[in-house]
Parts: structure tokens; C-alpha cells; sequence
């Protein structure tokens, strides 16, 4: 289970941006930009995860887009909550998730022509 997923792609932040948001919003992900290149991506309740703990879903991961001298972009993306209000399962359900994020974003670059490689 990874601690943050980084991926190497071509294009500019703003194509890149495009194909994060159009990706992860089809996975329930909402998405709030604190500039062109940082966002906080979450899918699910902050208050049903403390309340019911692990049996509840909530993901929030940071996710920024950090253009290369190359021209390429490396999109990281990392979780900007831990999971202890799900104890060690919420923990593991996080990193579980930030994984298969990371795979519907590898799938995404891919699909597109666009993904050079995983960090």
C-alpha cells in the first residue's frame, strides 16, 4: 500500500488537470483547487466517517501538478487525511484507495497517449 503516487505525463498542467478531474469525478471524487497546480480531492463524509468509523467512506488526498524543466508534468498525489478517525482499518482503507486512484489515473494517461511513467 503506497503513502503517494506520483506519475511522470506529457502535456501542460492545464491538460493534465483536465484528465485528473475527468478521471477522479467519474470515481465520486469532488474537487477543490487551491491554485492551478494544488487541489484536495475528497469522495465521501468526514462527519459519517467519525461517526461510524471504518464502515463509512472518506477519502481526502492532496493532489498537485508540478510542471518539469523537461515539459512534462509530475502529477503527486498523496493523502491529506490519515484514517485513524477508522482506526488501523481506516488507515489501510486509504492507503488501499490512493492505490487504486493511482491506477485509474496510470489507466487514464495511458488511455490518452500521454503516460511516460510511475515515480
Amino acid at each position: 500500500m503506497s503513502t503517494s503516487v506520483k506519475l511522470q505525463v506529457n502535456g501542460t498542467p492545464d491538460q493534465v488537470r483536465a484528465v485528473v478531474e475527468q478521471a477522479l469525478q467519474a470515481e465520486g471524487f469532488r474537487f477543490t483547487w487551491e491554485d492551478p497546480a494544488q487541489a484536495i480531492i475528497e469522495k465521501g463524509s468526514r462527519t459519517k466517517a467519525l461517526l461510524l468509523g471504518a464502515f463509512a467512506t472518506h477519502y481526502k488526498y492532496r493532489v498537485m501538478l508540478v510542471q518539469q524543466q523537461d515539459g512534462t508534468v509530475v502529477v503527486d498525489l498523496g493523502p491529506a487525511t490519515t484514517g485513524m478517525s477508522g482506526g488501523a482499518i481506516g488507515v489501510a482503507k486509504v492507503r488501499r484507495k490512493l492505490d487504486e486512484v493511482g491506477q485509474v489515473l496510470s489507466a487514464a494517461f495511458q488511455q490518452g497517449g500521454t503516460f511516460i511513467r510511475a515515480i
